[in-house]
């Protein structure tokens, strides 16, 4: 691979302010969501200086600031830090921003910093209360969702869009229509659905239990039917991804996805560690690839990564991987390859196929997708 082959590919930046997480959520992969380290505004410089020097951005290139818990920090130090990575782009460069919180520390100071920057927040919610608190707790074990609702009220009332990520674990499987009644009442209408997933420090998943995927390709056909019969509909994120990648211009001749080619993401820790592939391997270890850090901010160039023995290492494995996928499984033109992360995590290494992220998240959700649309054109 040469500099050259990575122009115009990377999607997301994704910077982490700070490891610190003030919740406690029982499935998370972070491992060092206690630390409290800020990210020097020297970083945030370099970090947009690197992308522009090498012209990775792509053309929907976009700035996440994703921790631990972003919000952590003050409105005051991302008013600095955007100022700061404004500074580093070309002139005439627009940068987009988006920002991932757990909403427990939203308050009108937050709001009014939401409402002059252009910025897209997204709010982690998993419904009801009786099922959001049973894994999104506060660190002395009590329920989160009580704040997390005063968050979003705050930004309704500020005329803050937002969307909703909510995760499915197997408590969720049989409660479709009260988790969608939930969002309608809340009117919450665009939601991404991520899965408990068996990553990072988070060795196990509630959704391995027998029977699961029955029950998951059940709980996703009711949540795209009951979407779609909405007034307004609400937006499936899955469901928007498969379609828009089935309109795709070279569907069918893709080889790779943004999280197992190089630099489609480019994750930068709060201390300058630069990470690339699945962004959910940065601060993790393995005794094969160690801590999967391609380069350090700053000072290191693209060229210095590319020739770094440990970046090949995994590169080989990864394309292997993702090679043994397009031979063996039918799904391939919709996922690509799958992810990294997953497959070390499920199967020790990245030169693995199939994962249950894989049988789930791709395989159930393109049939169930895949279903309705078929129904929908007859």
């Amino acid at each position: 691979m040469t500099p050259a082959d990575a122009v115009g590919r990377t999607r997301l930046l994704i910077l982490q302010p700070t490891p610190f997480c003030n919740i406690d959520c029982d499935y998370c992969y972070l491992p060092t969501r206690s630390d409290r380290h800020r990210m020097p505004y020297e970083i945030v410089e370099a970090a947009i200086r690197f992308v522009f020097d090498h012209e990775l951005p792509a053309p929907d290139f976009t700035i996440v600031w994703h921790g631990g818990e972003p919000l952590v920090l003050p409105a005051a130090w991302y008013r600095v830090a955007f100022r700061r990575a404004a500074s580093m782009a070309p002139t005439g460069a627009v940068l987009r921003h988006a920002i991932q919180t757990n909403g427990t520390l939203i308050d009108g100071e937050w709001c009014g910093f939401f409402r002059e920057v252009p910025i897209k927040v997204g709010v982690s919610v998993d419904g009801p209360q009786w099922l959001h608190d049973r894994r999104r707790r506060t660190r002395s074990g009590g329920g989160t969702f009580t704040r997390v609702m005063r968050g979003i009220d705050m930004l309704r009332r500020n005329g803050v869009p937002f969307h909703a990520i909510c995760v499915v674990t197997e408590a969720t499987l049989d409660f479709a229509d009260e988790l969608m009644d939930f969002f309608l009442k809340e009117d919450i209408r665009n939601i991404g659905f991520n899965l408990e997933e068996i990553e990072g420090i988070n060795k196990t998943s509630t959704l391995l239990r027998p029977g699961t995927e029955r029950r998951f390709r059940n709980f996703f056909a009711r949540v795209i039917a009951r979407a779609q019969k909405a007034y307004p509909p609400i937006l499936v994120r899955e469901q928007q991804e498969l379609l828009a990648c089935l309109q795709h211009p070279a569907f069918g001749r893709l080889s790779s996805n943004t999280s197992n080619e190089p630099f489609g993401f480019i994750t930068v820790s709060s201390r300058g560690a630069i990470f690339t592939f699945s962004p959910e391997l940065a601060g993790l270890t393995d005794p094969t690839y160690r801590n999967f850090s391609v380069g350090q901010l700053p000072g290191d160039t693209l060229p210095d990564i590319l020739s770094r023995q440990s970046f090949q290492r995994m590169k080989a494995d990864i394309d292997e991987g993702t090679e043994m996928c397009r031979t063996s499984c039918k799904y391939f033109d919709l996922c690509l390859g799958g992810a990294p992360a997953n497959k070390l995590a499920e199967k020790g290494s990245f030169a693995k196929a199939e994962t249950l992220y894989c049988r789930l998240a791709h395989q159930a959700l393109a049939d169930v997708i895949l279903d309705d649309l078929e129904q929908s054109l007859a």
